[in-house]
């Protein structure tokens, strides 16, 4: 019974040691770069806005995680991946959403969300027609304003 038991022992200590290492070498594989970016909108800097970089060339467009950034007041913004701040390298078509508030025609007392809609009404938004682009190296990275007409 004592010689059973180790074996089995044995075994699961080698399940946990594969699995311990098959996840360090897909995090390698995935290092995350800081980022830090800046959108400007006809000169000046943009606040609020959703940015999503979006891989080039991904294979599995669903399960990838994509890196985000939400502008701040001075337009700068940060990316993260999942929880974790910054992005793989690599090269990527950036979309953008900036929600703002829609007024309602008629003054009403609701408890419900005000309505909102894109700012620049689905114009940076889609993937496939965005002319945004930008390139993330390894290491820390400060790119270029995207500047929005």
């Amino acid at each position: 019974m004592p010689t059973r038991l180790s074996s089995l022992s044995s075994s699961w200590r080698w399940v946990v040691l594969l699995s311990a290492l098959g996840s360090l070498s897909c995090a390698g594989g995935n290092k995350l770069n800081p980022v830090k970016g800046q959108v400007f909108y006809k000169g000046q800097p943009l606040k609020g806005a959703l940015v999503t970089f979006h891989p080039k060339g991904a294979v599995d467009e669903v399960s990838v995680v994509r890196p985000t950034g939400l502008t701040k007041e001075d337009g700068s913004f940060t990316l993260t991946t999942g929880n974790q701040e910054g992005a793989p390298a690599g090269e990527y078509i950036v979309t953008l959403i900036c929600p703002e508030e829609v007024t309602p025609k008629r003054r009403t007392i609701s408890t419900e969300a005000p309505d909102s809609r894109d700012r620049f009404q689905g114009a940076y938004a889609d993937r496939t027609t965005s002319r945004l682009t930008a390139q993330i190296k390894p290491g820390p990275n400060q790119l270029e304003p995207f500047h929005l007409k």
